[in-house]
């Protein structure tokens, strides 16, 4: 186990020799691939999109051991983020082992199907999540190419901060970027999986607001939050932060390990229809950490 994990980290770090000029950075990563034809930039998450047809490329990179993230990949655990594993296996990926993912998910009254490429060694994981309708399946071969096509450099910058379209200030905490995916940001204070210590994500949404009643909408995109179904919601006041209009919620759970859990949400909505979102979490402390979660929110500016 020890020599194979030794082999995964090398080809890891040295992957990139196998770049071509074909090959687009993903901004916030160290990782590069070749988008298909007719795939631009996001603007909302790290990776690229086909606006036609609804398709995206994404990419998670973290800081945690592959070994580690990929045990978590069982059916169960992606149920409750609405997903339903077709298949999975373990396959070859520039000499080394990947693990393979087919999964379809519903959103939006739409049926989608995703493949994810997870890569890495004991100190980072990176998932490469290729998204499209089932309407248009005709995607698939192409996104699966692309996946596969993914390199990673350790040289590139990969400042997730940089890439965002937004800012927040976490100076004098003890909050470090932890990762990023699906266009957040995530903070922590400790290396620990899970952590027992105040969590932060701050990122924006992918998709656009339904709805005339944005309080409701607010409260009900909290409750979809892990753990959060049952959550019993203390305030919902409007707010203004850099000339945005929205919603700071603070609600009241048990997460699933039956710890009493506080989590501020500050929801700020775009003149496109999308939004920014703020989320803090905290198991101790809950008045000092919810003041904390207050202070950083009102530094977000956008870029």
């Amino acid at each position: 186990m020890k020599n194979f994990l030794l082999t995964l980290f090398i080809s890891f770090t040295t992957v990139a020799f196998g770049q071509t000029a074909a090959h687009k950075q993903v901004p916030g990563t160290k990782c590069s691939l070749v988008p298909p034809a007719g795939f631009v930039p996001a603007t909302s998450f790290n990776g690229f999109q086909h606006n036609e047809s609804g398709s995206s490329i994404m990419i998670t990179q973290m800081a945690g051991p592959y070994s580690k993230i990929v045990a978590g990949f069982v059916p169960e655990n992606l149920a409750k983020q609405g997903m339903t594993m077709a298949k999975k296996e373990v396959v070859d990926f520039n000499g080394n082992k990947a693990l393979s993912i087919k999964l379809s998910q519903k959103a939006n009254g739409m049926d989608y199907l995703k493949e994810m490429l997870v890569i890495g060694n004991e100190s980072t994981t990176v998932m490469v999540i290729g998204t499209y309708p089932e309407t248009s399946k005709n995607m698939e071969a192409t996104i699966h190419k692309a996946l596969f096509s993914t390199v990673y450099d350790e040289k590139k910058n990969d400042d997730p901060v940089a890439a965002a379209n937004f800012t927040i200030d976490v100076t004098g905490s003890d909050f470090k970027i932890d990762k990023t995916m699906s266009g957040m940001v995530i903070y922590k204070m400790d290396d620990e999986i899970p952590s027992k210590k105040p969590t932060l994500l701050a990122g924006q949404s992918i998709g656009k607001v339904i709805s005339t009643d944005l309080k409701q909408y607010a409260i009900n995109r909290v409750k979809k939050l892990p753990d959060l179904q049952q959550a019993e919601i203390k305030a919902a006041n409007p707010i203004t932060i850099d000339g945005l209009s929205g919603y700071e919620i603070v609600a009241l759970n048990k997460n699933k390990d039956d710890v009493a859990e506080q989590t501020y949400v500050a929801m700020l909505f775009k003149p496109d229809n999308g939004y920014f979102i703020i989320v803090g979490k905290a198991q101790a402390d809950l008045e000092m950490n919810l003041n904390l979660f207050k202070k950083i929110a009102s530094t977000f500016k956008q870029k």
